[in-house]
């Protein structure tokens, strides 16, 4: 039996097991093939699995190829996205967890139980899988279902894929009176089209394949897109709808990614949500494992952290949603521009107390809070800001002898402790700026 018992190979999954190898526990890691996909990773999502280690699931994303998008009858170029072949880059994922130092197991789960000294995931035949004595949750949507604590309309994604001439490289995204199209194509000439419809809008799963390919032919950006190409299958559909489900977090289990949270694809946030949820729950699981008693504060923080990564997302697509305006009386358009009703409110900049991460473990610390950072800022270039403002206000000094005065009584280089002055002057936390109230 391993310390951790981990369900699911894809972002969240690996890359939360090569946090936790690097911090020494042992890990298991659960994965199934999924089905074949063609997906847009952001920039920010790539550099998420590179800071993590995760070299080979980098190099299997590949290049950005260029992006465009047709909103509210403007085109737009963008910051281009990587168009990966999920098959590739989860197979690459599992080869950076194992180079970790996880344990893979591969088969699909059936039931999980919960013994004595720990957790036991067992295939249909009553075959043991894995076992840990912690057990994360990390298969998406195919975890078992959690009630909703929040959710956006219901949303589908239907999608077909095609081939065509080799070479083009490229994505976009359109906007239409029903819903948005995505367009990717591949260097081999694999293309797809997506189609964000609403829920209520979906057609018999029978009429799914006739309905996509009249949809693409009413679409002359997509018609286009695919003049030249074959269909390599029938269109299938999955649900893409934005819903937060509770953590579950306890003294040995936590879910994670899109077992927790899935967001509207047209936020961009999915796999660079699930690489920063499994940073966080590296954290979450590594406390636990040290201190069970520090549970209080870990369930603080993991709720903290999925409400905020989850409304960010929200926050994205919404803005999104609104800036078409062509069909805002459309019930598809409509709905998605109303939600979410309430985002989260600006922070009041003051001092807080907030469990944050110190050196991989959650401890409850003061931290400085703007509206721009709502979770507070605990140092700067190294310089914890709480005991720097309590050395500020200990004495006299200005410029360089208060950043000499501060430097001695904190044992800290002069030249970070200025850095953090700075700040601190620039968001109102120096004398005569914001108070010292909320601890």
């Amino acid at each position: 039996m391993t310390d951790v018992l981990i369900l699911g190979g894809g972002p969240a999954g690996t890359v939360l097991a090569r946090r936790l190898t690097a911090l020494g526990h042992g890990v298991t890691l659960v994965t199934c093939a999924r089905r074949p996909a063609v997906e847009g990773l952001s920039l920010r999502a790539v550099e998420g699995l590179r800071r993590a280690g995760c070299a080979e699931a980098v190099a299997a994303a590949g290049r950005p190829a260029s992006r465009r998008v047709d909103w509210n009858g403007q085109r737009t170029a963008l910051n281009g996205e990587h168009l990966a072949d999920r098959s590739s880059v989860d197979a690459a994922l599992l080869r950076d967890a194992e180079a970790g130092g996880a344990v893979l197991s591969r088969g699909t789960v059936a039931a999980v139980e919960q013994g004595k000294d720990g957790w036991l995931a067992v295939d249909a035949a009553g075959a043991v899988l894995g076992s840990g004595r912690f057990l994360v949750e990390a298969r998406g949507r195919r975890a078992p279902n959690a009630p909703a604590r929040e959710a956006g309309p219901r949303t589908l994604a239907a999608g077909r894929a095609y081939h065509g001439p080799a070479g083009e490289v490229g994505s976009a995204a359109l906007s239409f009176a029903d819903g948005w199209v995505w367009l990717a194509a591949l260097p081999d000439g694999r293309r797809l089209v997506q189609l964000v419809i609403d829920g209520a809008d979906s057609p018999a799963r029978a009429d799914l394949t006739a309905w996509h390919e009249a949809a693409v032919a009413s679409l002359p950006e997509a018609a286009g897109w695919v003049a030249c190409c074959t269909p390599t299958g029938e269109a299938e559909v999955r649900d893409a709808t934005a819903i937060r489900r509770p953590p579950g977090v306890a003294a040995d289990r936590l879910r994670i990614g899109d077992a927790a949270f899935s967001v509207d694809p047209l936020s961009g946030h999915g796999v660079y949500a699930a690489v920063a949820w499994a940073f966080a729950a590296a954290a979450a699981v590594n406390t636990l494992a040290a201190d069970p008693t520090a549970l209080p504060a870990v369930e603080r923080f993991v709720e903290d952290r999925c409400t905020e990564l989850f409304a960010h997302a929200a926050d994205a697509g919404n803005r999104f949603y609104r800036a078409e305006e062509r069909w805002r009386g459309r019930p598809f358009w409509r709905r998605r521009a109303a939600w979410p009703p309430a985002p989260l409110p600006p922070a009041e900049r003051g001092i807080r107390r907030r469990a944050v991460v110190v050196n991989d473990r959650i401890e409850e610390r003061p931290v400085l809070v703007t509206p721009a950072l709502p979770r507070g800022v605990l140092a700067i270039d190294g310089v914890e800001l709480w005991p720097l403002l309590e050395s500020v206000e200990a004495g006299p000094g200005r410029g360089g002898e208060l950043a000499e005065r501060c430097s001695r009584q904190l044992g800290q280089p002069p030249e970070r402790v200025a850095v953090a002055l700075a700040w601190l002057a620039n968001n109102g936390f120096l004398p005569g700026g914001a108070t010292r109230s909320g601890q």
